[in-house]
């Protein structure tokens, strides 16, 4: 009997303008070449350059693609539909952890933004009006894309146009990872996750098991819990320290100055993933660096599959006044 294929959960509700367009070729950790797309999606009569929103899909780095076809999340059909007021809405892929580890998938985000720079006239995108949304892993990467533009180690140079800056003009980012470090210590702590009716239920991987890949701790055979040893002992000397640094590194907060972009910040009181509390350390943080920076938590909300239907267009409309 021939099986029904099954339907996307949260589709787009339009095809792309522009279809699985590559913006770079990389090298993933097993040495194998592979090639980075996007789908670009604008009224098919825009023809003048208008703002543009990057999103950046979650999936605790491990999960996900850019045609938006496994995703529970509501956010990317959502900001589709801001194609019928000028705006270019664009979802690109990343190197997953189970493909490359850290800083590799960052890279990968910060290279989106040049190209689309680069190929600002034939898109019909403004070079200056471009903002970036992410939830959980996505809200990592679109938080690291807007606060750490500044920082030549962690730019990389995928894609190339080195002579474009990836730096955005507002983020706004759901139930993020931002400290890595802190992440990583309440992790150890934490009880056994109910992930029933995130947007990641069909998980089968605990928050160890992703923080492994994605920090690339297979190559050293330690756990997250010997690393968090490690970082209780405070051994700076144990060749392994590089993992804490590479946390450090790949984590917004240490990247808050007053010159970071405006940023919202959504999570939710429910959310049995990623802590509440990694939202407020980091929105408490931009506050005392001067920077513009909102935070809006929902009592009742989980991780995700969305924030309730009054904060997500918040979200959106944080982005549409600043672009």
């Amino acid at each position: 009997m021939k099986q029904t294929p099954k339907k996307p959960l949260c589709p787009p509700g339009r095809p792309p303008r522009f279809k699985d367009v590559p913006f770079a070729d990389v090298t993933l950790d097993n040495g194998e070449t592979y090639t980075l797309r996007m789908d670009i999606y604008q009224d098919l009569n825009q023809t003048k350059p208008g703002p543009c929103i990057v999103y950046y899909f979650g999936g605790g780095w491990m999960y996900g693609e850019y045609q938006q076809v496994t995703q529970k999340a509501v956010y990317f059909r959502e900001l589709v539909k801001l194609v019928e007021q000028g705006y270019t809405v664009v979802s690109p892929s990343y190197r997953l952890s189970t493909q490359s580890a850290f800083p590799a998938c960052i890279h990968d985000c910060k290279g989106v933004i040049r190209y689309l720079k680069a190929n600002s006239e034939k898109y019909h995108i403004d070079p200056e009006r471009i903002g970036v949304l992410g939830n959980s892993a996505g809200g990592h990467l679109a938080a690291m894309v807007a606060m750490s533009a500044n920082c030549s180690e962690m730019e990389g140079d995928v894609g190339g146009n080195l002579d474009y800056t990836s730096a955005v003009k507002a983020a706004t980012i759901f139930y993020a990872p931002t400290d890595l470090i802190e992440f990583i210590k309440s992790n150890v702590h934490a009880a056994a996750n109910n992930l029933s009716g995130t947007e990641v239920d069909n998980t089968s991987q605990s928050a160890d098991d992703v923080l492994s890949s994605i920090l690339g701790l297979s190559k050293s055979k330690k756990s997250i819990k010997e690393l968090y040893q490690l970082l209780e002992s405070g051994n700076a000397d144990d060749e392994d320290w590089k993992y804490v640094e590479l946390a450090k590194k790949c984590s917004p907060i240490t990247y808050v100055d007053r010159n970071c972009p405006p940023i919202l910040i959504l999570h939710g009181g429910q959310d049995p993933l990623v802590p509440m509390e990694q939202s407020e350390i980091l929105y408490k943080a931009l506050l005392s660096a001067d920077a513009e920076a909102m935070y809006i938590s929902v009592s009742q909300a989980n991780h995700g599959p969305t924030m309730g239907s009054e904060a997500d267009q918040m979200a959106y409309r944080f982005l549409l006044n600043r672009l």
